[in-house]
């Protein structure tokens, strides 16, 4: 079967065809404002005048304020051409986000939210920020910086606690449940339509590998597999989806192999996948950026051209919680 059939079909199978059209005036959220924040100063005992974080680079943890950090990270994670909106919602995740952590030390594998400024990971500063944005960092900078002013005291809560607030880059199509990918069920990490997502140039990507590479590949990461050189049409079975579109598993073999562990080895931007073969070659198609729990940052943008506050962004992408100030 040829490749650009096996990828329409792979669109079709995971229930979401990408738009042909696309206008501002397409939603998938009522048009209804409403803001739902209420006031929660007493039972918030979290002080937010610093945040704490682990340095890749030097292997230590660092001290910054929380302005800085949260125009830092939000910068670091959404372009600074999208939405204030959009830019909003990030930073009231982000704040969230790491709120939640800060409760929960356990859900990180050191206690603290890791970053990397050199790679523009998790966390940049002012000097590296004007490096990365060059004769546009003041005016970025001064956009970010209004941002933050407007929501520097709201975060997100579920059960009067900081949410996990998961973000990523684009989805599938849909989100899906924080289960599906780190075990963990929560009321407001479930699967929702994101059909907007559909747009982003990064929605739909393939990525082609020989034979050999990919038999190398395998060979290096599942030394026991038991796949045959000479038949590479034997090497992959079915796909195990999650009603999302995701994957949850890749038959390689006779063996069943976690998306999330094909994805890693494979290099892949999301386990929503579909692997094909012609000609002596892999085509491994894929749909949306990141994990695909929580807010989807394209989403959040497209919806804020629609004229969708931020509020609604973040109702919508972690339903069943409350936006509040702190």
């Amino acid at each position: 079967m040829k490749n650009f059939i096996g990828i329409f079909i792979f669109l079709l199978l995971t229930n979401f065809l990408v738009p042909l059209i696309y206008s501002k005036t397409y939603g998938i959220i009522p048009s209804k404002s409403y803001e739902n924040i209420t006031s929660d100063v007493e039972d918030n005992k979290i002080s937010n005048d610093n945040v704490t974080l682990y340095d890749e680079e030097t292997k230590s943890k660092i001290n910054i304020s929380l302005k800085d950090y949260i125009i830092g990270a939000a910068a670091c994670e959404m372009p600074a051409t999208y939405e204030e909106s959009a830019i909003k919602a990030q930073m009231i995740a982000i704040h969230s986000y790491y709120l939640y952590c800060a409760n929960n030390p356990d859900f990180l594998e050191n206690g603290f939210i890791s970053i990397s400024e050199k790679d523009l990971k998790g966390y940049a500063g002012k000097s590296k920020l004007n490096e990365f944005w060059g004769t546009a960092f003041y005016d970025y900078y001064a956009k970010f910086e209004r941002c933050y002013e407007e929501v520097k005291d709201i975060i997100i809560k579920y059960d009067n606690a900081p949410a996990l607030t998961t973000y990523y880059a684009v989805s599938c199509g849909k989100t899906q449940n924080s289960e599906n990918q780190w075990g963990q069920s929560l009321p407001y990490l479930v699967s929702i339509d994101s059909q907007v997502d559909a747009v982003s140039e990064n929605y739909l990507q393939i990525k082609k590998l020989t034979e050999s590479d990919m038999f190398s590949l395998l060979k290096l990461n599942f030394p026991n597999i038991n796949i045959d050189e000479e038949h590479p049409e034997n090497w992959f079975g079915d796909i195990t989806y999650y009603d999302s579109g995701y994957a949850q598993y890749v038959t390689v073999g006779d063996d069943l192999v976690p998306a999330n562990q094909m994805r890693d080895i494979l290099n892949l931007p999301s386990t929503c996948m579909m692997i094909f073969r012609e000609d002596g070659e892999f085509s491994i198609a894929t749909k949306g950026y990141g994990h695909g729990v929580g807010l989807s940052q394209f989403g959040a943008n497209q919806l804020s051209q629609q004229g969708k506050n931020y509020s609604e962004i973040l109702l919508y992408y972690y339903p069943n919680t409350k936006i509040e100030k702190i």
